[in-house]
């Protein structure tokens, strides 16, 4: 009988974060249950690319799921879908799906192609017909305080050596799994597959190891900004070993992005939404985008952004955070009987009779009082 040939090139999916079934607690009832459809879509259609994209490894790095809010709903889609891609499949639980004997990792049905790391001692499984081994652990708890890699090495360097695991790579006190550069680097993996951070994912190199974190699949808050996604790596076999590329594949089917607009002198909520309306098509916004505008800047006491959120701009949300100044004006302080209005009239003999460096002083005093009272920064550089 003729031997399997060994395939030259491999080819990887590696997805981290994807927390389905996320409380979305400050959305509400219908709206929570409407996004948790979405992220369950997303991860199917992550899942029919490894299907029809010729991936011969799916590396799932923590937090597939929360484990607190886990559904029956989600565990059949989780069998249905890992099932169908036929290829091996490898599971690092992270602090949101840690491994217990109560967690539906341990529930038993799972189909047999999948590998779900259950020790936080490093493992390591061994994929012959790709002459591959993949190393991962598992979270037991929401805290892990030791980093599973340091001072450890690869078995056999001449296999494609992969990692797949959850962990902290930014903090050596970490309690969320610490893993340090050197450690990735004196292990010498081929490529090194993390999750655990959400945003702005990008290949790094630590030695002879590729290595990322995937980000999110989908963003859920505007803590979670830009189109989620997951990394395809193709690791092509050569003389001196495997030689790792990289590419960024976009998942998410919507967003979150933050606006910064400067609306100095501004009076009129029409122009201001003008404004943002311009930036929007400038960015290339649309359906599937929520966006927050936050807008700064000196605009007059007497603007008012009620209503400003009511149109859309066609976007699927919109809100607007307001970190203006407001400029005052002497006739408006004048007639204000608040306590503003009352510390400009005990300064304004000052204002107006005293010498020149009195009358710096209490406009200064004036800036100072106006901001503290509206528990804005005090800053040389404030403008009445």
């Amino acid at each position: 009988m003729k031997e399997r040939q060994i395939p030259t090139k491999i080819r990887i999916l590696h997805c981290a974060d994807i927390h389905l079934d996320s409380a979305f607690s400050k959305a509400s009832l219908m709206r929570g249950e409407e996004r948790r459809a979405e992220l369950r879509a997303v991860f199917s259609d992550l899942m029919k690319y490894v299907k029809s994209g010729n991936i011969d490894i799916l590396l799932i790095a923590g937090d597939l799921f929360d484990s607190e809010y886990a559904t029956s709903e989600t565990l059949s889609l989780l069998q249905r879908e890992l099932s169908a891609c036929r290829i091996p499949v490898f599971i690092s639980p992270g602090n949101h799906d840690f491994y217990s004997e109560n967690s539906i990792y341990a529930c038993g049905k799972f189909p047999s192609n999948v590998y779900i790391f259950k020790s936080e001692e490093l493992t390591c499984v061994n994929i012959e017909e790709l002459n591959t081994s993949v190393y991962g652990w598992a979270f037991r708890d929401i805290f892990y305080r030791n980093s599973p890699i340091a001072g450890k090495k690869v078995s056999d360097s001449s296999k494609l050596n992969l990692i797949c695991g959850h962990a902290d790579l930014y903090s050596p006190l970490s309690e969320q799994c610490p893993v340090t550069k050197s450690d990735i680097e004196g292990f010498g993996a081929d490529y090194a597959a993390f999750g655990h951070i959400h945003v702005k994912p990008e290949q790094k190199i630590a030695g002879k190891t590729s290595y990322a974190y995937s980000g999110c699949l989908e963003g859920r808050s505007f803590d979670e900004c830009g189109i989620g996604g997951a990394w395809l790596i193709e690791a092509e076999k050569t003389e001196n070993g495997y030689s790792v590329s990289t590419k960024r594949l976009n998942f998410g089917r919507s967003r979150f992005e933050i606006l910064n607009l400067d609306i100095t002198g501004e009076s009129e909520i029409s122009r201001i939404q003008s404004k943002v309306s311009d930036e929007i098509k400038k960015l290339g916004y649309g359906s599937g985008v929520s966006l927050r505008v936050v807008l700064t800047g000196s605009v007059p006491l007497s603007l008012s952004l009620h209503g400003i959120d009511e149109d859309r701009l066609g976007l699927d949300y919109i809100e607007y955070k307001n970190e203006t100044s407001p400029v005052y004006d002497a006739a408006y302080l004048e007639k204000d009987m608040t306590i503003k209005g009352e510390l400009y009239r005990y300064l304004l003999p000052i204002l107006t009779d005293g010498t020149p460096d009195e009358r710096a002083c209490a406009a200064n005093a004036l800036k100072i009082g106006l901001a503290a009272l509206e528990n804005r920064e005090i800053t040389k550089q404030m403008e009445i």
